[in-house]
C-alpha cells in the first residue's frame, strides 16, 4: 500500500498534512516546507533549517527556488560553500521523512571540494524516506560520496525521485543522484552531468 503523486500536491506551510494507512491506520504527522530559508538556518520549518531537526517528517509545499544559495557560506576568498547538506556528517544524518509531492526544488548550490558527503542530502540513515521529489539544475562539488539529491544513503530509500545539472567529485563515489548507495532506489533517475576523479564515478550511482 503505497500512493503516486501524478502532479504537485500545493499546500500551505506549516504542520497541516498527514497521512493515515486504512481507517485504523497510524497517523503520520508531517511538516510542510515552502520555503528555502537562509544559511545557517536550523529552524526545522525551512529546506536549509531541516538540519536542525533530522529525525522530522516533512513533505514540500511549493517548488522552492534554490538559486540564492550561490552566494550562501563566503569563504573569505571570493568564494562561496552555498547549501549546507542536510545530514551534515556520519553521526549527524537525516533520519526522517522528505516527500516532495511532485515538487521540484532548483538551483541548489554546494561547492565543498574537501568536504564528503555532499549533496542537497549528505548522509542518510536506514530509518529514512526520500520520495517524490525533482532536483534540478544542481551544481554540486565535494571531495567523496557526492550525489545529485544524497552524497552517502546509508540504508535508506529513495523512489520516485530526480536530478539534473552537474555532480563533480575529486575522490572516490560520485554519482548523478547518489554518492554512495547502500539503501534501494526505485523508479528514480538522473542526468546530472557527473564528472570524478577516483573510482566509484556512475551516472546514477557512485
Amino acid at each position: 500500500a503505497n500512493y503516486r503523486i501524478n502532479a504537485p500536491v500545493d499546500l500551505a506551510a506549516g504542520n497541516n498534512f498527514s497521512t493515515m494507512l486504512g481507517t485504523d491506520g497510524t497517523v503520520v504527522q508531517y511538516r510542510v516546507i515552502t520555503s528555502l530559508g537562509v544559511a545557517g538556518s536550523i529552524s526545522g520549518t525551512d529546506l536549509q533549517g531541516i538540519n536542525g531537526h533530522l529525525v522530522g517528517n516533512y513533505v514540500l509545499g511549493a517548488n522552492i527556488d534554490a538559486s540564492a544559495t550561490v552566494a550562501w557560506n563566503d569563504n573569505g576568498d571570493g568564494t562561496y560553500a552555498g547549501f549546507a547538506p542536510i545530514g551534515p556528517d556520519a553521526t549527524h544524518f537525516f533520519a526522517g521523512i522528505l516527500d516532495g509531492l511532485g515538487h521540484t526544488i532548483n538551483g541548489v548550490f554546494i561547492d565543498r571540494p574537501s568536504t564528503s558527503g555532499v549533496g542537497p542530502f549528505g548522509y542518510v540513515g536506514n530509518t529514512a524516506e526520500i520520495r517524490n521529489i525533482g532536483l534540478t539544475s544542481v551544481n554540486l562539488t565535494g571531495a567523496s560520496y557526492v550525489g545529485g539529491l544524497v552524497g552517502y544513503n546509508n540504508g535508506g530509500s529513495i523512489s520516485n525521485s530526480y536530478a539534473t545539472g552537474q555532480v563533480a567529485g575529486g575522490s572516490v563515489y560520485v554519482g548523478g543522484l547518489v554518492g554512495v548507495n547502500k539503501g534501494s532506489i526505485s523508479n528514480s533517475y538522473a542526468t546530472a552531468m557527473v564528472a570524478g576523479n577516483d573510482l566509484g564515478t556512475g551516472g546514477l550511482a557512485g
